[in-house]
């Protein structure tokens, strides 16, 4: 499967400390499983990561999931509270679509970079 990034957040995954990577359970990250490799690209550089999904975790809402995760395991600061991620995150996904098909956490450990 093929993901795109913005860079700051690519960074993390490659670095190592961005460990979670949070989308919304829609039909395309639905069909992830264990074990999948998942090709993430920056949408700055276009450099390209390969990650393995090391568990998959559902959540209704991602309140719930930001409840669970935050700092920088999801590439948050320390510092940021639920409320402050959650509407962060709404931004980016709307309250509709989070309805419709909830939160997911994908945890993730790169095993190759593609230059």
């Amino acid at each position: 499967m093929q993901m795109h990034l913005n860079h700051q957040p690519f960074e993390q995954i490659k670095a190592g400390t961005k460990k979670i990577e949070i989308r919304l359970n829609d039909d395309k990250r639905s069909q992830l499983k264990m074990g999948e490799k998942v090709e993430f690209t920056d949408l700055k550089t276009n450099e390209k990561i390969i990650t393995e999904v090391l568990s998959l975790e559902r959540f209704q809402t991602f309140k719930e999931l930001f409840k669970k995760y935050s700092g920088p395991i999801i590439g948050s600061p320390e510092t940021e509270s639920i409320e402050e991620l959650d509407r962060e995150n709404s931004e980016i996904y709307s309250r509709k679509q989070e309805k419709n098909f909830g939160a997911l956490a994908i945890h993730l450990k790169v095993i190759s970079r593609i230059q």
